[in-house]
């Protein structure tokens, strides 16, 4: 509780500065559980909210088919192989298609429900632990996966997936591979940059690649990005390699505009955080009645 209260003193010195309020009704206080922006976090990770993947499960049979693939592709960092699952159903909305509602939609419909409904958890990054990014690639599209051993095996922390160009489809095998490092690393710059750490491909020609020095064109400048980062190259064969792999032959589509929505939580501590603010001496000119006003903050 002591340090939750000099974290929180902190916290609010912080946004007192940069002339921001809070509601003191609408913030939770020494809780072990949160749920945030349609997810919940705990000490674990974070996963999918129970409310909202209990309206995916209860969502009527082909009602709204556009509707269903955006509230379930919405959780979609949390399911590899998400464009695969979901094909049957994204191929109805496109203009062209003729709707027809058939076993594989119905197949696709109940699997991403069944998907959702076990609500798998994404951990949280350790930076005092090396990372490990699990890569892949074929003419579809790149995935990935980052992965971190916290004492209980790999463990992933976020997936990744983007559809080639009609341009990068035309690449050869290697130019793919070396494509999808170079795509994962700068996506994942905040947790690797600096940091020594394994990338893990299933193609071996890729080590070999980096020792090379006389490289050129788009090899020899993605070869000069990936200096900028510490790594060991690690090959994982394809049949090991599932996780990416998946995600690289199922790219993401486009995200949709999610409906924006405000959450409210509570605590029971609310009384002994104020004892604390007064006894720290915390800033109290924005922070303490609920008729003070909230800046709001919106999802984009």
């Amino acid at each position: 509780m002591a340090r939750h209260v000099v974290a929180l003193a902190s916290v609010l010195e912080r946004l007192s500065k940069a002339g921001l309020s809070l509601t003191a009704s609408k913030c939770s206080f020494a809780t072990t559980r949160l749920e945030y922006l349609g997810h919940e976090l705990d000490s674990d990770g974070i996963r999918p909210m129970e409310s909202l993947v209990k309206s995916v499960q209860e969502f009527p049979v082909s009602e709204d088919v556009k509707r269903f693939v955006h509230l379930a592709g919405f959780y979609r960092r949390f399911i590899a192989n998400f464009g695969t699952k979901a094909a049957p159903l994204t191929v109805l909305l496109r203009k062209s298609s003729k709707w027809e509602w058939g076993e594989k939609q119905q197949t696709a419909f109940e699997g991403l429900k069944r998907e959702l409904m076990v609500r798998p958890l994404l951990t949280y990054p350790d930076f005092s632990k090396p990372f490990k990014l699990v890569t892949d690639a074929s003419i579809v599209g790149l995935g990935a996966a980052l992965m971190q051993d916290q004492g209980r095996g790999d463990q992933p922390i976020a997936y990744a997936s983007k559809v080639n160009s009609p341009t990068e489809a035309k690449y050869g095998i290697t130019d793919l591979e070396c494509a999808a490092a170079v795509w994962a690393v700068k996506l994942f710059q905040p947790y690797l940059y600096g940091r020594r750490f394994e990338l893990a491909t299933d193609h071996s020609a890729l080590s070999w690649l980096m020792r090379r020095k006389d490289l050129a064109g788009r090899l020899h400048r993605w070869a000069l990005q990936l200096q900028e980062y510490n790594f060991d190259i690690t090959y994982r064969p394809g049949s090991t390699n599932v996780v990416a792999d998946a995600l690289s032959r199922a790219p993401a589509g486009k995200w949709s505009e999610v409906s924006r929505r405000r959450v409210q939580v509570r605590g029971p501590h609310l009384k002994q955080l104020r004892q604390q603010q007064i006894q720290a001496s915390w800033p109290t000119t924005r922070f303490g009645s609920s008729s003070n006003k909230m800046h709001k903050y919106r999802s984009c």
